[in-house]
This record gives structure tokens, C-alpha cells and sequence, in this order.
């Protein structure tokens, strides 16, 4: 038993010592067994990364997943416009967009086609074979009554425009304009 325990106190002291004394990049690839060591090994980064394999094939798609909420109503954020002739007459436009009636002298009730409650509505003077140089303010609004609209006397729904074109003294007077919707 006394040389068992001689011979481990010898063999854990010289290992011990080896760990201890052996100088910095002492032990080669001579020493190394093959195979031997393992990642955990090395220090991050002190073996260079080997080339990317090529990429697998893709898997199968997976299950379907719930059905989102339904947007807003309308198109979302897409704006639609109109230059109007003094007369009533569409000049240009983003397309869609109709004379639904003229009921007297500066009103004009255009149709968009969709619902512009809910959505910003400008209005401003143009000069579509309009020679007048005077002018005054336009307003615009949704027709189909309501807390946004007003009643129209014709084409009384949510996708027609009332639109009014004063003079510079506030008369209403037949002018060209433009109107966007967004």
C-alpha cells in the first residue's frame, strides 16, 4: 500500500510539475495524438473557420396561419383628384372620378366612385380655360348628410363631393378648380 500510494504522490507531482514548467509552445504536433483534441480546447478565434457548406434543400412551408384583421375601408391611403372646368367638365383626373350634377351658379356635386367620408378633402382654384384672375375661396364637403356632410340636393350619398366656388366679393361664381381626396 506505502508503494501505491509513493508511486501516485510521484505521478500527480510530476504531472503537476509538467503543467507548471513547461515552457509556452513546448508541445508539437509530435506530442498530440490525432483525434485528441477538441473545440472546447482552443480560445475563440484561434482556429480559422473553414469554408460554408452549401445550403440545404428548403424544407416544407408550414401551416397557414390566422386571418388578419380587415383594413380600413375605401383603398387606404390612395389619393384621388380632379381638375374641374368653370363648366362642370372633368379637365384631368386620377381616374374614376364624375360630374354628378351642377345645381346652380359655383356648386358642383362630383362623384369619387367611393366613400370620402372619413378622408381629408381639399379644395383649391384652378385655371382649366378659366381666364379670370379675380377669385375667391371654395369649399368642399361629403354629401349624405350626417356629422361630416351636408344634404345635396342631388346624388345625396357618401361618394359625391359638394364642392361651392365664390367670386372675390364671396358671390358664388362658376370657377375652375382642383379637388383631392385622399
Amino acid at each position: 500500500m506505502v508503494v501505491a500510494c509513493t508511486a501516485l504522490l510521484i505521478a500527480l507531482g510530476g504531472t503537476s510539475y509538467a503543467a507548471l514548467r513547461l515552457p509556452a509552445n513546448s508541445v508539437t504536433t509530435v506530442q498530440v495524438k490525432n483525434h485528441s483534441l477538441l473545440g472546447v480546447d482552443f480560445k475563440r478565434g484561434q482556429i480559422p473557420r473553414g469554408p460554408v457548406g452549401p445550403t440545404g434543400p428548403v424544407g416544407p412551408a408550414g401551416p397557414a396561419g390566422p386571418q388578419g384583421p380587415a383594413g380600413p375601408a375605401g383603398g387606404g391611403a390612395s389619393l384621388k383628384w380632379a381638375l374641374v372646368r368653370a363648366d362642370g367638365g372633368i379637365a384631368a383626373q386620377s381616374g374614376g372620378i364624375t360630374l354628378a350634377a351642377k345645381p346652380g351658379t359655383g356648386a358642383y356635386l362630383i362623384n369619387f366612385g367611393a366613400a370620402v367620408t372619413g378622408h381629408p378633402i381639399l379644395v383649391s382654384n384652378g385655371n382649366a380655360n378659366d381666364l379670370s384672375d379675380q377669385r375667391g375661396a371654395g369649399t368642399a364637403g361629403p354629401c349624405g348628410g350626417g356629422t361630416e356632410g351636408r344634404a345635396c340636393p342631388t346624388s345625396d350619398n357618401s361618394s359625391t363631393v359638394f364642392v361651392q366656388m365664390r367670386d372675390n366679393v364671396g358671390a358664388p361664381a362658376d370657377r375652375s378648380f382642383y379637388i383631392v381626396v385622399g
